[in-house]
């Protein structure tokens, strides 16, 4: 049996390593507390080292009794009322949201401040797309379902008022353009035009119905090479967290390419079914896994798959 670990496109992504770096930097550095709103990954193996190291991971309701202590922005990004609440609270605040997340705030603050109905393609409790619509006064439409198959996410559409879709950096491409087309359909405006960052910036008169791919291709561009080295081996193991959208996203297109694909956290849920064909093991196994899967913990799951069933 062999064992082959993907390097190319698993493991963090920039804006998730940048943040990883420098939490671990701030704790060499410092013998207080670091505190980090909400899980810094959504990899649960990850954050657990982190806090054995002394992070401390808090949710919304600890931060606002925190006071003068040095609390991390993880890479998601934040709304506004987060850096209110540092202000009045005199907290010492490391911002790591990852710049596209940043530029996407950005966008979809313009976007209101040009007075559209802002439409957010993502799923609505992740803490990324609650900063994009904390940046959007809240006001933000999120949908989740690229078919518009749940009506109470379109419920409180104006559909006689000028709007743009954008979308959670983190959401599929294909799903994003669907949606597109199902709600020209549904505004009866077909074409809404593709608006540039150079435009938006701009001060002319944009149409009324517009869209902005904001995906990150860092993790969209991964799709197909996913695809590949899943179809190369025998059997695929995928590393994430439960928590991690990005990780069911890119499990679903593993399996797709591979239906011998199985999800783990780290290798003490491996099974040994899933390692035998016909009496024997299999000829080969790819390890693989999301963003926010760090490379440490898929060398892991090799290393263990190497230990026990390549024999």
């Amino acid at each position: 049996m062999k064992v082959h670990i993907d390097k190319t496109s698993s493991g963090f992504c920039f804006g998730v390593q940048e943040t990883i770096d420098l939490a671990e930097e701030m704790l060499r550095n410092s013998s207080e507390p670091l505190y980090c709103l909400g899980d810094i990954v959504h990899n649960e193996v990850e954050v657990k080292r982190l806090e054995e190291l002394g992070m401390i991971t808090i949710d919304h309701d600890q931060y606002a009794q925190l006071d003068r202590k040095p609390v991390l922005i993880r890479a998601h990004g934040e709304p506004p009322a987060t850096y209110d609440t540092a202000k009045q609270n005199n907290l010492r605040v490391t911002d790591s949201t990852c710049p596209v997340v940043a530029r996407l705030q950005k966008t979809a603050q313009q976007l209101v401040e040009k007075g559209y109905q802002v439409i957010i393609y993502g799923k609505k409790a992740h803490p990324e797309v609650i900063g994009i619509n904390g940046h959007c006064g809240g006001k933000a439409l999120v949908i989740r379902h690229a078919d518009l198959s749940d009506p109470e996410e379109t419920a409180a559409l104006d559909l006689n008022r000028k709007s743009a879709l954008i979308s959670q950096t983190t959401m599929d491409v294909p799903g994003f353009l669907q949606l597109k087309e199902n709600l020209e359909r549904l505004f009866g405006v077909p074409g809404w035009k593709a608006c540039t960052q150079g435009e938006l910036n701009g001060s002319q008169d944009l149409p009324d119905f517009i869209y902005r791919d904001t995906i990150c291709r860092q993790v969209s561009n991964r799709n197909e090479q996913l695809a590949l080295f899943a179809s190369q081996n025998d059997v695929v193991v995928f590393i994430a967290g439960r928590k991690s959208s990005n990780g069911q996203v890119l499990f679903n297109v593993c399996r797709q390419s591979n239906p011998s694909t199985w999800f783990v956290e780290d290798e003490t849920e491996l099974q040994d079914e899933w390692f035998m064909k016909e009496g024997r093991p299999v000829a080969s196994v790819g390890v693989c896994g999301a963003t926010s899967t760090p490379m440490w913990l898929l060398e892991n799951v090799g290393r263990a798959i190497e230990e026990r069933y390549a024999k």
